[in-house]
């Protein structure tokens, strides 16, 4: 009989708890395998054989590709990145399993991980024979869909789904405004709720007009798909849609959380007003909308106007337009009476008999005026003339005066001058001697006088 080959183990190097590097994930045929040792007695085999026996049962459909649900318990985050934890239930029989999810699993959780949380966990089986411990191999978690708190985390995931996405939050720029008269508005909302009576109320008292109503199913399974085909049926029929659902829990309102619902609102090309709950309820899909509003009647108040207060403002226009128009008319018509007086003939001839007469008037004030001013003018410049003359008499006196001074210093600043008391200038060779230490005996010297220059030798110098 035909030896069975031995079975080789993949090997992932990923720390586990026990410390060791690396862990079992799943078993492949080996195609050149080693010869097994033979066991020392029939029916006797080795601790790592059975180890590998194991593998080979765990390694089934059964067990591999699963989703189990269940309560993490005992949630230890390793420094590593590595998540372990235990799956519980709570029962007749108490439950549990122990998982790790290792670090590239890890990193791609929406949510944080915690004990008491109710999640679905899809991976395989497996034995990890050093430690001779089995333990499930997590390689995606997502909340459990019972309970409140599976029901908010998925909410959560969508949110950072559709964030990524581009989907929420609707930018400013983006949120289109109702029109002003609308001719038709679109429901979307359940046909038996009293949410379409409550918009239809409003409606009705504030400004009538037609309502289409696409019903669909708010609540439960399979909800979201009626409410993106509702909000399509409506898509280029109304100018106005309202997505409504009546005050409820978590629970019943979490449809209007489903991406589906939030996209189909995001790429309306009708400007949807979102009514979903009350004032404190918030969904995903209040994100997506052009405008969100706490309630469906506050819905009905947004998308058409007040006709009480059209019809009061209409009429405070056609007050002040009646009233404008008759001052218009009044004063038009006293400049219309007054004209007509100031064409008649003899009016007419009264008042170009008073223009001719203070034209004259005019003509004379004109001419005294003007005679007067010139006498003014003649008067200054008569007056201006005199002021000038006797200016001018003053200053040449003054500088007659002032030329005699400077005569008188100047003459008596002539070297010549002197000469004529009885003094004489000593020059000596064209050089004024003003010491005796200039001269030496025998030098002969010019005595200019008043009246002539006499020349002179020194004999003597004392």
């Amino acid at each position: 009989m035909a030896k069975k080959a031995p079975v080789q183990a993949t090997l992932s190097f990923d720390e586990s708890e026990s410390g060791s590097a690396f862990s079992f994930i799943s078993p492949v045929k080996d195609p050149n395998p080693l010869p097994k040792k033979e066991p020392e007695s029939p029916g006797i085999i080795t601790v790592s054989e059975l180890g590998e026996r194991i593998r080979d049962v765990l390694d089934c459909e059964l067990l591999t590709g699963i989703t189990v649900t269940g309560e993490v318990t005992g949630y230890r985050p390793n420094s590593s990145g590595h998540l372990y934890f235990s799956l519980t239930e709570k029962g007749d029989i108490d439950a549990a399993v122990s998982c790790v999810m290792w670090k590239y699993a890890a990193k791609h959780l929406a949510f944080p991980l915690k004990d008491g949380l109710a999640v679905n966990i899809t991976g395989h089986v497996d034995y990890y024979p050093p430690s001779g411990r089995m333990q499930f191999i997590v390689k995606k978690i997502e909340p459990a869909s019972g309970g409140k708190t599976g029901l908010y985390l998925q909410k959560e995931m969508w949110k950072k789904q559709l964030e990524a996405e581009g989907v929420i939050p609707r930018p400013e720029s983006e949120k289109r405004d109702p029109p002003l008269f609308p001719k038709c508005v679109g429901v979307v909302t359940s046909r038996t709720g009293s949410v379409l009576q409550d918009i239809r109320n409003v409606l009705s008292r504030r400004y009538p007009l037609p309502v289409l109503l696409a019903p669909a199913q708010v609540q439960g399974a399979g909800a979201e798909v009626s409410i993106v085909s509702a909000i399509e049926s409506l898509q280029g029929k109304v100018d106005v849609i309202i997505v409504a659902r009546g005050g409820g829990s978590f629970e019943d309102l979490f449809v209007f959380n489903h991406p589906d619902v939030v996209r189909a609102i995001r790429r309306s090309r009708v400007p949807i007003i979102s009514a979903v709950g009350h004032e404190t309820d918030t969904t995903l899909s209040d994100f997506a909308s052009d405008r969100r509003v706490p309630t469906p009647s506050a819905a009905a108040e947004t998308v058409v106007p007040d006709r009480t207060v059209l019809l009061n403002n209409l009429e405070e226009y056609r007050r002040r337009m009646h009233d404008r128009a008759r001052g218009i008319i009044s004063t038009n018509r006293s400049a219309v009476a007054e004209l007509k007086m100031r064409v008649d003939p003899s009016r007419l001839s009264r008042r170009l008999d008073m223009m001719h007469q203070q034209t004259a008037d005019i003509e004379e004030r004109i001419k005294s005026a003007f005679s007067r001013k010139l006498k003014a003018e003649a008067d200054g410049l008569e007056q201006l003339a005199e002021r000038i003359f006797k200016g001018a008499k003053t200053r040449i006196s003054t500088a007659v005066l002032e030329l005699s001074a400077q005569k008188e210093k100047i003459l008596s600043c002539d070297p010549k001058k002197p000469l004529e008391r009885g003094y004489a200038l000593v020059q000596m060779n064209g050089t004024v001697i003003r010491s005796k230490e200039q001269l030496k005996k025998d030098d002969s010297l010019t005595l200019c006088l008043s009246d002539g220059e006499v020349t002179a030798i020194v004999e003597k110098i004392s």
